[in-house]
C-alpha cells in the first residue's frame, strides 16, 4: 500500500503540491503537538516562540518545495524560448514522472520529429529528385555564401555550366526512361570528378551547373575537360558509344558578381560551344577578348 501511494505521488504534480502545502500550513500545529507531547509545559512565551519559528520554517519550506516542483517547467519554457530564438536542438530529459515530466517528454519528442520533418522537406525542396544533385534553389542559397566567402578571403571562384548535346534525340529515339538513366549516370560522373567542397546542381532538364570555389579559370577548364572526356566515354545500352556528350561554358567570377550575372556569362559561353560544334568547352573570358 505505501508503495502504491508513493507511485501515485510521483506521478501527480497536483498531489505533490497539495501534500507540500498541507504539511507546511500545519507545521505550527505539528510543532505544538510534538512540543506538548514531549512533556514540555504550556507556558505562553515558549509556545509563541515555537509557533513563530514553525510558521517561518513552514513558509520557507513551502516556497522551496514549490520552486523545486515547478523548476522543470521553467527550464522547459526557457529551452523552448531559446529554440524559437536560435533554432538548434531541444534536448530535454524528463526528470520526473508527473505532468511536467510528461509535457517535457512530449515537447522534446514533437520538436525532434518536427525538426526531422523540416530537414526532410528542405532536402526535398532543394534536391533534384532524379539525380540527387542540388536544384536551382539550392544553388542560389549556397552560391551566395560562396561568393561572400570568396570576396572576404580574396579567393577566386569559377563556374562551369554544361548542357547535354542532342538530349531530346535520346528521349525521342529510346524513351524517357533511357534519358533518365543518362541524367543519373552524368550526375554520378560529376560527383566522382569533383572535390568535396565543389557544388553541383541540375538547373534544367539536361542543364547542369558546377561551382568551383578557390578555382581559377585555367583550373576550371581542366576540370571541365575531364568531365567532357568522361561523358564522351560513357557506355550505356542501348545507346551507341559516344552518344552522351556535353557542351561547356566557363566563367571566373569577378568581385561583386551576382549569381544571375555569373550564370548569364557562363550561359553565353555555353551557347558558343553549342554553336561551334558541340562536345567542346568555351571560355567566357576568351570570348570577350576575341570581340
Amino acid at each position: 500500500m505505501p508503495t502504491r501511494i508513493l507511485r501515485i505521488l510521483r506521478r501527480s504534480l497536483t498531489l505533490k503540491i497539495f501534500t507540500l502545502c498541507f504539511v507546511c500550513v500545519h507545521m505550527p500545529l505539528i510543532a505544538v503537538i510534538a512540543y506538548l507531547g514531549s512533556g514540555f509545559g504550556a507556558e505562553p512565551m515558549p509556545l509563541l516562540f515555537l509557533l513563530l519559528i514553525a510558521t517561518v520554517a513552514g513558509t520557507g519550506l513551502c516556497f522551496l518545495g514549490l520552486w523545486w516542483l515547478i523548476r522543470p517547467l521553467k527550464e522547459l519554457a526557457s529551452a523552448v524560448e531559446t529554440y524559437q530564438a536560435n533554432g538548434g536542438s531541444l534536448n530535454l530529459a524528463a526528470r520526473s514522472e508527473d505532468e511536467i515530466g510528461t509535457v517535457t517528454a512530449a515537447v522534446s519528442t514533437m520538436v525532434t520529429r518536427m525538426d526531422g520533418a523540416v530537414r526532410r522537406l528542405h532536402h526535398q525542396a532543394t534536391t533534384d529528385a532524379l539525380t540527387g544533385l542540388g536544384n536551382r534553389r539550392w544553388l542560389s542559397e549556397r552560391v551566395d555564401d560562396e561568393l561572400a566567402r570568396a570576396s572576404r578571403q580574396a579567393e577566386p571562384l569559377s563556374v562551369v555550366l554544361f548542357d547535354l548535346d542532342l538530349f531530346k534525340a535520346i528521349n525521342d529515339s529510346h524513351g524517357h526512361h533511357v534519358g533518365d538513366q543518362v541524367l543519373v549516370a552524368v550526375a554520378q560522373l560529376v560527383r566522382t570528378h569533383l572535390r568535396r567542397y565543389d557544388l553541383a546542381a541540375r538547373i534544367g532538364g539536361e542543364e547542369f551547373c558546377v561551382v568551383l570555389p578557390r578555382t581559377r579559370r585555367a583550373d576550371a577548364l581542366m576540370i571541365a575537360e575531364r568531365l567532357r572526356k568522361a561523358f564522351a566515354a560513357l557506355e550505356m545500352l542501348p545507346l551507341p558509344p559516344g552518344s552522351v556528350t556535353a557542351s561547356f561554358g566557363i566563367y571566373e567570377a569577378a568581385p561583386g558578381d551576382a549569381l544571375q550575372h555569373i550564370l548569364s556569362m557562363a550561359d553565353k559561353a555555353l551557347y558558343d560551344a553549342k554553336r561551334t560544334g558541340r562536345n567542346r568547352i568555351a571560355d567566357a573570358a576568351q570570348l570577350a577578348s576575341d570581340r
